[in-house]
């Protein structure tokens, strides 16, 4: 979650105002501030290549694009847009949504007449996976996973700063990636270490763990008097849940490849190995898994996800913008109190807006 004072998270838990600001930076034709934003809304998704993406409306049509030098024209330009919560008549307190590339310009008017302008962005990540390599390449030998991902990201964004949550040391296995730089370099090499790679609301890319429920808790979602819950709609489903994952690594030089499986032991869990559940495992291959350890390290990440999807719970909720996919949340309503990981969320950027968060736990519902 993006960091908030504690003044502003207990503003969001009552009635509030909120602003909203947006900033276009051309890369060779300078900075548009103050844009009427009247509308629109964020999505992030940790399920998504591109995490965040979005579309803002704006009120003057006299900011439309004619030509392709224009500010906002989608060549180019990056829009940051931030979300201001009012905690007091004269502070507002500012929090970045999404630093993303216009992607597209759109306008609707009649004939002779004027209309809004609908802009969409997609953040920095899309810089990358667009660029996909001339040829196929190959690791760097004795380069680390996390020096690696670092490359591919900034052969593309020189200027793009990317932080390591991971302390991650491990040398990246000889790894060929044929085109997609994003989806065959960077998502596989943050597998092989257990980590996901995105861009965050102001444009830096970070490496870290994959969330897990036993992560620190930092936002709650009740309902109730005091609390910010709308409305909740369960899901309970197996499917894409799986108790026990088989980690592969293979290999061209006829070396036998290495192994790990690692299965859900605890008794009490609901999609325990050889309980009620049954057995269902899941396979994953990868060339980067070198080592039994690495091979453990994937088996563990994955089966950490896949065991915990069976019991999803989508949230409307008053907007918190400072929350991320990923986030662990605690939610407490009707007297039971869940915890959960968000994976997906959405903030709405026009008046009265409500925020719609998608989530997993392996917290069942009695």
């Amino acid at each position: 979650m993006w960091a908030q004072s504690t003044r502003a998270a207990a503003t969001i838990t009552r009635s509030h105002s909120v602003r909203v600001r947006a900033t276009a930076y051309g890369r060779t034709i300078g900075t548009l501030a103050g844009l009427p934003v009247v509308d629109g809304e964020v999505t992030v998704d940790s399920g998504s290549q591109v995490r965040r993406t979005g579309t803002v409306e704006l009120a003057s049509p006299s900011l439309w694009p004619y030509d392709p030098a224009d500010i906002l024209a989608p060549y180019g330009t990056e829009v940051l847009v931030e979300y201001g919560i009012v905690v007091s008549r004269t502070v507002t307190e500012w929090v970045p949504i999404i630093r993303g590339l216009i992607t597209q310009a759109t306008r609707t008017r009649g004939a002779g007449g004027s209309g809004p302008i609908t802009l969409s962005l997609a953040d920095r990540s899309i810089r990358v996976a667009e660029d996909r390599l001339d040829a196929p390449a190959q690791t760097v030998s004795g380069a680390t996973t996390v020096a690696e991902i670092t490359r591919l990201i900034q052969e593309s964004i020189p200027t793009a700063t990317v932080v390591d949550r991971t302390g991650s040391t491990q040398v990246a296995a000889v790894l060929e990636i044929e085109r997609e730089r994003w989806a065959d370099g960077v998502e596989k090499l943050a597998d092989s270490i257990g980590a996901e790679v995105y861009a965050d609301p102001i444009g830096t890319f970070v490496i870290r763990p994959q969330p897990l429920l036993t992560d620190p808790v930092v936002w709650q979602v009740a309902s109730g008097r005091g609390g910010i819950l709308v409305e909740r709609t369960d899901d309970l489903t197996r499917e894409r849940v799986y108790n026990r994952v088989v980690a592969t690594g293979e290999r061209t030089d006829g070396t036998p490849p290495v192994r790990a499986v690692v299965s859900d032991t605890d008794t009490t869990s609901p999609t325990y190995y050889g309980g009620d559940f049954g057995k269902k495992p899941y396979f994953y291959t990868s060339p980067l898994l070198t080592s039994t350890g690495m091979a453990t390290t994937a088996a563990t990440t994955i089966l950490a996800r896949a065991r915990g999807m069976q019991a999803s719970v989508t949230l409307d909720a008053i907007v918190n913008p400072a929350l991320d996919a990923g986030d662990v949340i605690r939610v407490v309503d009707e007297g039971r109190t869940t915890t959960h990981i968000v994976d997906k969320l959405t903030v709405p950027l026009g008046v009265g807006g409500v925020q719609t968060i998608s989530t997993r736990s392996v917290d069942l519902e009695p």
